[in-house]
């Protein structure tokens, strides 16, 4: 039996950051199901979780000024700010190197599927693996099978997306959203361009149920291949290039930590996982756990209210609540609804809707006021319906993590 002071399961970016934090004063051990460390994911954070993290800038593969945002006759808000769009590979590699110089045991290819507490840990199984560890680190999203058989996250919908890495023609700009096909209930198209000569293209879905009524494999094959962005793209993907396919659950994670176990990474967020808040929250917050981790283990104080107060807030409960009633909204939205959201992005305060986009929105502050006042004054005002719903759900709601 293989023991340890940590285990982290997931060896996504969530699991390596936490892992990186904690393994130069402690034993870990990083579970990961898949044969190999998993790199389908492109981020996008803001500069300032960037700075935060200085020891990974070579890891930021370009940055932009701006972001589109489109409806699907063409009108376009286009926000100013600093944004990261980050090397996925590099991250993965750096992160990876600095758990086999802290002597980190990375087994890939083994899944987690049971555990049973002792009295003074916790024995997991991982393929044949029997592990004891004095405190477990689940990274596994909400897909984990410690989320589900707990019962302790709310999952209100999904976001599936599809994309793959392209080769395109000269200079593009970013596009974060485009409703480029209209429809009842539309998916929406991102286009990040790289410093390689490539972009990510990557269609996006929101949705009730994992199982999309439509293929957007489909869709997102029309938009590089026919529709008007085909003229900027040079071929579909050589073998080497990546694809992307994920079925991202939405939901609240209402149990941050049990006894000897902290959930960490998009269902620990406890936001939507929007790629916008995803990483940035991770890097705000991954250092802070990890030193309180530490002391946990150091006082042996792993209970689940020791390790509640360990964890740090990654982000308020409005920003939280607004995240959740956005993504409501998308799923009921039609096309001319998206229009209507274009439309708040061109009118708003730039800085506003880049708070809004991090989760970083102040609600203590007049813009607050401004914005409900204008859901009351403006007709079809998106923005302002869901401030309004989230000061609503505040006053009703008990509080959570």
């Amino acid at each position: 039996m293989l023991s340890t002071d940590v285990v982290v399961a997931g060896g996504g970016v969530a699991g390596l950051l936490i892992a990186s934090a904690l393994a130069p004063e402690v034993e870990v051990v990083l579970l990961e199901e898949s044969d190999s460390l998993p790199r389908n994911k492109f981020w996008l954070t803001d500069e300032k979780a960037a700075k935060e993290n200085g020891q990974f800038e070579a890891c930021i593969d370009t940055t932009y000024g701006f972001l589109d945002f489109i409806a699907y006759d063409g009108l376009t808000a286009t926000i100013p700010g600093r944004y990261c769009l980050w090397d996925t590979d590099k991250l993965v590699e750096r992160l990876a190197e600095e758990l086999c110089i802290h002597g980190v045991k990375i087994l890939t290819g083994h899944r987690f599927y049971s555990f049973s507490p002792t009295r003074d840990g916790i024995v997991l199984r991982a393929n044949s693996h029997q592990i004891k560890t004095r405190l477990f680190v689940d990274c596994m999203g909400f897909g984990s099978p410690l989320v589900g058989a707990k019962n302790v996250a709310t999952i209100i919908g999904y976001y599936i997306l599809h994309g793959r890495e392209v080769e395109i023609r000269g200079a593009l700009r970013p596009v974060a959203l485009d409703n480029v096909i209209i429809d009842r209930k539309p998916a929406f198209f991102e286009l990040f361009p790289s410093s390689k000569g490539t972009a990510h293209a990557a269609m996006i879905l929101p949705s009730r149920q994992h199982k999309a009524e439509r293929s957007i494999t489909a869709e997102l094959s029309f938009i590089l291949n026919k529709s008007h962005y085909a003229q900027h793209i040079l071929s579909e993907p050589s073998h080497d290039k990546k694809s992307y396919f994920g079925i991202v659950p939405v939901g609240r994670l209402h149990e941050p930590a049990l006894d000897r176990i902290v959930f960490f990474g998009e269902s620990g967020q406890s936001n939507p996982a929007a790629s916008a808040t995803g990483l940035t929250r991770m890097l705000r917050t991954y250092r802070h756990l990890a030193n309180s981790l530490k002391e946990c283990l150091k006082k042996d104080t792993l209970g689940r209210n020791h390790l509640l107060r360990a964890i740090p807030q990654a982000m308020t409960r409005m920003n939280r609540l607004f995240q959740e009633s956005v993504f409501e909204s998308l799923l009921s939205f039609n096309s001319d609804d998206f229009r209507r959201l274009v439309r708040d992005l061109r009118d708003y305060p730039h800085s506003t809707i880049n708070e809004f986009l991090f989760a970083e929105f102040d609600f203590k502050t007049r813009a607050t006021l401004g914005l409900a006042l204008d859901a009351f004054r403006r007709k079809g005002s998106v923005l302002g319906r869901n401030v309004l719903k989230s000061i609503a759900r505040i006053c009703i709601s008990k509080p959570s993590r």
